[in-house]
C-alpha cells in the first residue's frame, strides 16, 4: 500500500503486470496475485498515489473489503507508507496486528507516537488492530544514539519491543538493489541472516501466543 513501491520492486524487479497492482481495488477490480520463490505478491507503484486525495468513506475500507473474503493464506503482510494517510489507514483497518520498524532516529520515535495515537483512535471499531511489536533496525551497538533510543523503547514500550535487533549493514541495501534475499549476498552476512531468521521466529511465536488467548 506504498506508492513508492520499494518493497514491490525488490521482490519483483521485472516490470509488474498492471492487473497485479493494488491500485485495482480503488477501481473496484480484483488484483491478480503473482508468485515468485514462494512469495505471493500484490504490488504497488506510483500509480497508487492518484487515489490518495479521494477521502470518501468507502475508500478507507477498500483493502479490508478485498482481503476479508480471501482464505488461501494464513498471514498477509501489508507494507505501508511512512505517512498516516489514506493508504496506511486502509492497511490498519484491514489488519489484526501491526509491526512497527523503528530506526535509530528521533523522527522514527515521533512517528511511533503518531502510530500509537492512531491505534488508540481505531480502538473503538469492531476488531481493531493492535500493536504486535516494535523492531529496532539500523542498530549500531557502539553508537551512543543507538543505545539511548533502545533504552527509551525498552522503557516506553515495555512488552512490545522485540528482543531481536536488526543491525545496520550495507549488505541489506545491497540485497534490496539486487532484488534478492540478504543471505544470497556474498560475504559478511551471517549475523544479518541470523537476525532476520530470529525476528521471523519471534514474530510467529508472538502471534501464536496471542491467538491462544
Amino acid at each position: 500500500m506504498d506508492p513508492q513501491g520499494n518493497l514491490s520492486s525488490s521482490l519483483w524487479p521485472k516490470e509488474i503486470p498492471g492487473d497485479s497492482l493494488i491500485s485495482s481495488i480503488f477501481e473496484q477490480k480484483e488484483p491478480k496475485i503473482i508468485e515468485k520463490n514462494g512469495i505471493y505478491l500484490v504490488a504497488s507503484d506510483i500509480s497508487l498515489s492518484v487515489y490518495e486525495k479521494d477521502l470518501s468513506l468507502k475508500n478507507y475500507f477498500r483493502l479490508k473489503s478485498w482481503l476479508d473474503p480471501i482464505e488461501d493464506f494464513d498471514i498477509a503482510i501489508i507494507d505501508c507508507p511512512p505517512s498516516l494517510g489514506l493508504f496506511t489507514i486502509n492497511s490498519l483497518m484491514a489488519s489484526e496486528w501491526v509491526i512497527a520498524p523503528v530506526d535509530v532516529s528521533v523522527y522514527a520515535l515521533r512517528a511511533l507516537t503518531d502510530l500509537k495515537n492512531s491505534l488508540k483512535e481505531l480502538s473503538e471499531i469492531e476488531k481493531p488492530p493492535s500493536l504486535l511489536g516494535i523492531v529496532l533496525s539500523s542498530f549500531t551497538a557502539h553508537y551512543r544514539a543507538s543505545k539511548v533510543i533502545k533504552e527509551h523503547l525498552e522503557e516506553e514500550y515495555k512488552g512490545h519491543l522485540f528482543s531481536t535487533v536488526i543491525p545496520a549493514s550495507t549488505k541489506i541495501r545491497e540485497a534490496l538493489m539486487l532484488g534478492a534475499p540478504v543471505w544470497r549476498v556474498k560475504g559478511g552476512t551471517a549475523n544479518i541472516e541470523e537476525s532476520f531468521r530470529s525476528l521471523a521466529k519471534e514474530i510467529m511465536e508472538r502471534i501464536k501466543t496471542k491467538r491462544r488467548k
